[in-house]
């Protein structure tokens, strides 16, 4: 199986390439980022890894078209984004083209290039939990983001109305529209990890769950053993919530500890 990150420098992508490394069901790793990528001094099976530099995640040139092509997963990562900690540096209509046009061309592209092998690319998009279906009703906290990266009801997928609450509409309507996409949906809450300074916000959200239960929240390490779960083992079903994850997760880690 062949697994492609998009944006692989991230929290959650860096953790995505070390267990997809330790992985035996996973025998090639292609991650792209603006940079070259570092493996840790701990990682596996170095030999399937490939690092591919992108001068920008809208411009899909020939030689990383071959580079994504003969494909099993393909994940549009929300390390390709403007994380809800840095916000503030960036202008909205920025945010909306990394996070949102950037991952609809990266499935464009991922389309394009495995078209001609006749079978069927798993899309994985990286949403958000904790924004409501009607999008008219938007959320207190960081509402225009949360609302960018959910679905809406009245995009136009042909005119490409890349506004408000269109991502996951977007992705999902030309999954249906192209049949050699299937794309997946995750949407986890807060992402922490114990080992990362940037975090300390959702560590201190994670803190204050174990009290009230009150704020969604998720390790990096089983966010990325739950995605990698379902994209070996078959996807339970094309929306997982944060739940699903944790769960899913959780159990992966267990199996993997045992072996």
């Amino acid at each position: 199986m062949k697994i492609v990150i998009l944006g692989g420098t991230g929290l959650v992508a860096t953790e995505l390439i070390a267990q997809s490394l330790a992985m035996p069901e996973i025998t090639s790793v292609v991650a792209l980022a603006r940079k070259p990528i570092q493996l840790g001094a701990d990682a596996m099976n170095r030999a399937k890894f490939k690092s591919v530099v992108i001068r920008d995640y809208e411009e899909f040139t020939e030689p990383i078209k071959a580079d994504i092509s003969e494909l099993d997963i393909f994940e549009a990562n929300t390390t390709v984004a403007v994380t809800p900690g840095r916000l503030s540096k960036f202008d909205f209509a920025e945010v909306k083209r990394i996070c949102q046009d950037c991952a609809v061309a990266g499935l464009k592209a991922v389309s394009e290039a495995n078209i001609a092998s006749g079978k069927p690319v798993a899309f994985i998009y990286m949403s958000a939990e904790g924004t409501p279906e009607d999008l008219t009703k938007k959320p207190f906290f960081l509402g225009d983001y949360l609302i960018m990266r959910r679905a809406g009801n009245d995009v136009d997928i042909n005119t490409q109305n890349l506004t408000q609450g269109r991502t996951e509409k977007l992705v999902e309507e030309f999954g249906k529209e192209h049949g050699q996409v299937d794309v997946h949906i995750v949407r986890p809450g807060m992402v922490w990890s114990s080992i990362t300074r940037g975090c300390v916000l959702a560590n201190l959200f994670r803190a204050i769950n174990l009290l009230t239960r009150a704020i969604p929240n998720i390790s990096r390490m089983e966010l990325a053993a739950a995605i990698l779960d379902q994209a070996v083992r078959g996807f339970e079903k094309e929306h997982l919530s944060n739940a699903d994850l944790v769960r899913i997760g959780g159990t992966a880690l267990a199996r993997n500890a045992e072996h």
